[in-house]
C-alpha cells in the first residue's frame, strides 16, 4: 500500500472519507456540488466515481465537467477504486439498492437513497436555519454528528506482514484508529502491536489467522468478541489473505479488520436515533411538523407552535382548515399533493394572515417513505422570513423611487453589461439620440458613438479601475445628426464590489460649444487687438521708406531735372517701393488670416511653424515688457492634429500672460521650447516673472481667474485655453512657485503622419 495514504494527516475538519455515487440524476450532481463548494460541513466526503446507465444523466455530466471518473456499464466497477470506503445509492430503486447490498465487499459501506434523503434533508434544514440560530448551534450541530456517524460507515483497518510476523505496513484507518503514525507499526512483530477492534492477540492460542494463510495460501475470515476496558462487548471480523509475488509464492499476509459491533448493537442504536430526531424536533429553530395522508399534523415542534401561536394540543390531530381561516389553509396546503405524489422535496414562500400578523414563509415540504419507498408522512421545514420580505418591498419602492428619478432626468444615463451591451435607456436618453428603450437595449453601445473605438477605448479605461470625467465627444442620433456632450462613465458594480458592467452620464453641451465658440471669437478678436500696435508698428516702417523715395522723387520733378537723369532715378526708387508694398501686403495678410473666423477643422500643424508664425505680432508687447523671447525648437518635432487657428490662439495667450509677468520685473525673459516626448509633443512656455501664489495657480485655468490687475484682463483666456486642448485630448500643466517664475506645458498627441509627405 502506498506510504503517501498513510502518512497524510488526517483533514483539520474530520478525515475525509472515498465515496463512489451510483445513480447520476440531479440529486447526485447536488451532492457533486456541495462537494466541490465544501458546503456539506462535518460531511468530509471525496468522490471517487460517479455510475449511471445514462451517460447523459445530469450527474455524470457535472462529474465529467469536475474531473470525477464515471462509469455508464456496470456499476460494480466502482468496487475497485482503491481505498473506497463508502457507496452511496441514489437511484432511488430498491432493487438497485439490494444488488449493491448483496455485491459489495464488506469493507465498503452502503447508504441508501432513503439514508441519502434523510441526511439531504437534515442537511438543508440545518442550512435553512443556521442564520438564525444562536445558543442552540452547538447543540443542534452536535446532534447532527451523531446523526451522521450512525448513518456514515468506519473504513476497515488493513495491516500488512511479512513472513517473519513483522509488520510492513499499515492503512490511515488503522492508525487513525489506534492512534498511531506509522512509524508506530513498521518493523514490529504483530502481536506486539495493541488494535483496539480486534483486542489482544491471540497466537499463543492457537487462534491467529496468520499461520493457516502463511501455510495453505488461502485466505481465511473469523469472528472475534472481546472486552474493553470497560467491560463492553465489542464485536470484529477479521479477514487474512496471502500476499504473493508474481509467482504466486507467498510473501506475507494482509490483515483486514472491521467492526462490527455497531451492526450487531443496530437496534439499540435505532432506538438511540429515533430519541435524537426527536431531541432535534424539540430543539431546532425552524418550525417543523410532520403531516399524515389525512392532512392532520401528527407532529409539531415548539418553534411551530411559536410561529402559529398556538399550544401543540390546539394542533395535533387538526388538518390547516380547522387550525387557520380558509385563505390561510389553501396556502398552508400549497405543495403538499406536489410532495406526496412526486415525492421530491417542494419549495415554495407563501403570506399569510395570522389574526392581525402579516406573515411570510419560505417552505420546505418532502415526503417520509418506509423500506418499500412508500411515502408515510409529509415533513415540513418552515422559516419566518417576514422581516426578509418586508426589507424587499421597502427595496422594490426605493427601485421604483430611482427609477422615477431615472426616466425623469433630461441627461443620458445608460448602463451596459461587461460586454458593452446596452442594459437600460432612460427616457433623457430617448429623447436626446431619438431611439425608443426597445430599440437601443441589447446593442452595442458603441454604435452611438460618432467612432466605435473610442467606446472600446473608454471601456478599456474604465475595467482598469480608471473612470472617464467630463470627456467632451459626439453622439450619433437617429437621424444622423451629432449631437455634443460631456461623457462620464465609470465602473457599474454588484453588492459584493464585482464590476458588472458600466454605468454612464452624457450631458448636452451643444448650447455651452456654441457659448464657448463665441467666447473663443470675442478672445480671438481681443488677441487681434493685442498685436494690432505691434502690427501698425511692422506696417509704419515700409509705409516710412514708401514716403521718403516717394518724397524725392517728387523733389526731382519739381528741379526740373533732364529726362534721363529722371528716369534712373525712378528705376531706382520704384523697386524699392514695390517692396515695401508687398511687405506690407504681407502683413496685413497674415492679420487678416488670424483675425477671419473660420469653422473648426482638426489639421495636422507644425508646432514649430505655428509658433514663428505669431511671434511678429507681439514684438512690440516683448519690447514694452523689456523681454528677450529664447526659441529652443527641436528640428524633427512631429506633428498635432489640431486646428492651427485654435492652436495659435492658446500659443498668443500663453505668450502674453509671459510677457505680462515679466514685464511686472521690469523686463526679463520668456523661453519657447518644444519636445518630443513618449509620443507627445511638449510645448513649454516658461519665463523668470514673479511666479503665482498657490491660491491662485490651483484656480488658474477656472472662467474669471486672473493674476492681472482690475481692468487688464477678463480671466477668460486660461479657461479658453484649457478648453482648446482638452478638445483635442491634450493637456496644460503649471508650474509655479513665488518669486521663481512659471511653466506652462501643452501636451498633445502627436501625430502618426509623417512630417513631411513621401516622394513621389
Amino acid at each position: 500500500m502506498p506510504d503517501r495514504l498513510i502518512t497524510q494527516p488526517p483533514s483539520p475538519r474530520g478525515r475525509s472519507i472515498n465515496t463512489a455515487i451510483v445513480g447520476g440524476g440531479t440529486g447526485c450532481e447536488s451532492v457533486l456540488k456541495m462537494v466541490k463548494d465544501d458546503t456539506l460541513g462535518r460531511f468530509r466526503l471525496r468522490v471517487q466515481g460517479v455510475a449511471d446507465v445514462d451517460p447523459q444523466a445530469p450527474g455524470l455530466r457535472y462529474a465529467r465537467e469536475i474531473g470525477i471518473p464515471t462509469v455508464t456499464t456496470d456499476y460494480r466497477d466502482l468496487y475497485e477504486i482503491p481505498d473506497l470506503h463508502l457507496i452511496i445509492e441514489l437511484t432511488g430503486k430498491y432493487e438497485v439498492r439490494d444488488e449493491i447490498e448483496r455485491t459489495r465487499p464488506r469493507h465498503i459501506r452502503l447508504i441508501d437513497h432513503f439514508g441519502a434523503r434523510l441526511l439531504w434533508e437534515l442537511h438543508q434544514a440545518e442550512e435553512a436555519g443556521i442564520s438564525q440560530r444562536t445558543e442552540m448551534r452547538e447543540r443542534v450541530e452536535a446532534e447532527r454528528v451523531r446523526i451522521v456517524q450512525i448513518f456514515n460507515s468506519i473504513p476497515d483497518e488493513i495491516l500488512v506482514l511479512n513472513s517473519d510476523m513483522v509488520a510492513t505496513d499499515a492503512n490511515r484507518a488503522f492508525l487513525t484508529n489506534n492512534d498511531m503514525i506509522i512509524d508506530d507499526v513498521r518493523g514490529r512483530h504483530c502481536y506486539e502491536i495493541d488494535q483496539r477492534i480486534r483486542g489482544e492477540c491471540q497466537v499463543a492460542v492457537g487462534n491467529c489467522p496468520f499461520f493457516a494463510v502463511i501455510k495453505e495460501g488461502q485466505h481465511i475470515s473469523l469472528v472475534r468478541k472481546h472486552f474493553d476496558a470497560d467491560g463492553r462487548a465489542l464485536y470484529a471480523v477479521i479477514v487474512g489473505a496471502p500476499l504473493q509475488d508474481a509467482d504466486g509464492n507467498v510473501l506475507g499476509m494482509i490483515e483486514m479488520t472491521r467492526d462490527i459491533t455497531k451492526r450487531i448493537l443496530l437496534e439499540e442504536d435505532l432506538r438511540v436515533t429515533e430519541v435524537q430526531l426527536k431531541q432535534f424536533m424539540v430543539q431546532a429553530p425552524l418550525a417543523t411538523y410532520v403531516k399524515n395522508h389525512a392532512g392532520q399534523y401528527i407532529d409539531v415542534n415548539p418553534a411551530t407552535c411559536e410561529m402559529f401561536q398556538k399550544k401543540a394540543s390546539d394542533i395535533l390531530g387538526k388538518t390547516d382548515y380547522e387550525i387557520f381561516d380558509r385563505e390561510a389553509a389553501e396556502k398552508m396546503r400549497g405543495g403538499d399533493r406536489e410532495a406526496w405524489q412526486e415525492r421530491f422535496a417542494v419549495n415554495e414562500d407563501v403570506e399569510l394572515r395570522l389574526g392581525a400578523r402579516r406573515v411570510f414563509l419560505s417552505t420546505v415540504k418532502f415526503p417520509i417513505v418506509d423500506h418499500d419507498g412508500k411515502p408515510k408522512a409529509l415533513c415540513g421545514l418552515s422559516t419566518d422570513i417576514t422581516a426578509q420580505k418586508e426589507a424587499e418591498i421597502e427595496l422594490n419602492k426605493t427601485r421604483e423611487y430611482l427609477q422615477k428619478i431615472l426616466n425623469n432626468s433630461p441627461v443620458i444615463i445608460v448602463t451596459t453589461d461587461l460586454e458593452g451591451n446596452i442594459v437600460s435607456f432612460n427616457r433623457g436618453a430617448e429623447e436626446s439620440l431619438g431611439y425608443t428603450a426597445d430599440e437601443a437595449i441589447g446593442k452595442p453601445a458603441a454604435l452611438f458613438y460618432r467612432d466605435p473605438t473610442k467606446r472600446d477605448e473608454f471601456l478599456r479605461l474604465v475595467k482598469s479601475g480608471k473612470a472617464v470625467k467630463d470627456y467632451s465627444y459626439e453622439l450619433l442620433r437617429k437621424d444622423g445628426t451629432l449631437l455634443p456632450v460631456s461623457i462620464t462613465l465609470s465602473q457599474l458594480k454588484d453588492a459584493e464590489g464585482n464590476m458588472i458592467g458600466t454605468v454612464g452620464m452624457s450631458k448636452d453641451i451643444s448650447q455651452r460649444k456654441a457659448l464657448l465658440g463665441q467666447m473663443l471669437q470675442s478672445e480671438r478678436m481681443a488677441a487681434v487687438g493685442r498685436v494690432a500696435s505691434g502690427v501698425a508698428h511692422e506696417i509704419n516702417n515700409p509705409l516710412a521708406v514708401i514716403g521718403e523715395i516717394a518724397g524725392f522723387l517728387g523733389s526731382l520733378v519739381e528741379e526740373g531735372i533732364g529726362e534721363s537723369e529722371l528716369r534712373a532715378e525712378f528705376s531706382k526708387g520704384l523697386p524699392k517701393i514695390l517692396n515695401q508694398v508687398n511687405r506690407v501686403r504681407d502683413i496685413t495678410q497674415r492679420l487678416l488670416t488670424f483675425a477671419r473666423k473660420t469653422e473648426a477643422r482638426v489639421d495636422v500643424a507644425d508646432v514649430n511653424g505655428s509658433l514663428d508664425e505669431i511671434l511678429p505680432f507681439l514684438q512690440k508687447e516683448a519690447r514694452l515688457a523689456q523681454a528677450t523671447i529664447h526659441r529652443d525648437y527641436q528640428e524633427d518635432l512631429p506633428r498635432v492634429s489640431v486646428e492651427e487657428m485654435q492652436l495659435q490662439e492658446v500659443f498668443i495667450n500663453l505668450i502674453t500672460n509671459a510677457l505680462h509677468a515679466v514685464a511686472k520685473n521690469n523686463g526679463g525673459n520668456v523661453w519657447l521650447i518644444t519636445r518630443s516626448e513618449g509620443g507627445k509633443v511638449v510645448v513649454t512656455i516658461k519665463d523668470d516673472g514673479p511666479g503665482i501664489d498657490d491660491a491662485v495657480r490651483d484656480r488658474l485655468f477656472e472662467p474669471f481667474v486672473s493674476t492681472k490687475a482690475v481692468g487688464q484682463g477678463t480671466g477668460l483666456g486660461l479657461s479658453i485655453c484649457y478648453g482648446i486642448v482638452k478638445r483635442y485630448d491634450g493637456e496644460i500643466r503649471v508650474y509655479s512657485e513665488p518669486g521663481q517664475g512659471t511653466s506652462f506645458k501643452v501636451i498633445l498627441p502627436a501625430c502618426i503622419q509623417p512630417n513631411k509627405p513621401p516622394d513621389a
